[in-house]
């Protein structure tokens, strides 16, 4: 293995434990949020200690269904952040695995991920819109950066898919 495959898999190893960390967190928020959510619609979530919370965050007082609604609103980006991030984690599984990013289905999978980053966010901005309107909330969701990554990440794919092309016609020779 060369010197800059050798960086290019400890990178890789890297930033897949981020990835297995940003899935666990995902799904700790998404149960978080559940929770919540289930506990405002039913009334097991205390009207003091639901403003509580949220006046620390928003000095303002709120109703239980503006609660509702920040609960639903948290819990549809961490769906989302639980596929992306679990997509992220299984890419960088596989390509420890194979123990190179220079394969086709390496770089169309790196290509989809970039596809995902673009997408999430926007997925994450219209259903929050939607939730913030129905539920009259002030929920401030910012996709910053993810649509310069995902752009990033589909150009390298095309690197990848490049590489992986030279590695074939060297094993072919």
């Amino acid at each position: 293995m060369s010197r800059n495959l050798t960086i290019v898999q400890k990178i890789s190893k890297v930033l897949g434990i981020l990835s297995k960390i940003g899935f666990i967190m995902s799904i700790v928020g998404l149960v978080f949020c559940i929770v919540g959510l289930v506990l405002s619609v039913v009334g097991g979530l205390s009207m003091e200690f639901a403003q509580k919370i949220v006046k620390a965050e928003l000095e303002s007082d709120i109703t239980m269904k503006q609660v509702t609604g920040y609960c639903l609103a948290g819990l549809v980006i961490c769906i989302v952040s639980v596929v992306v991030t679990k997509a992220h984690k299984d890419y960088f599984e596989m390509e420890q695995k194979v123990g190179t990013p220079f394969t086709a289905e390496g770089a169309k999978s790196f290509r989809t991920l970039g596809i995902m980053n673009i997408a999430a966010p926007l997925i994450c901005i219209v259903a929050v819109a939607i939730i913030r309107s129905i539920f009259k909330i002030n929920f401030d969701y910012s996709a910053d950066g993810s649509f310069g990554t995902g752009i990033a990440m589909i150009l390298l794919s095309f690197v990848l898919a490049y590489g992986a092309e030279l590695e074939e016609k060297k094993v072919a020779k």
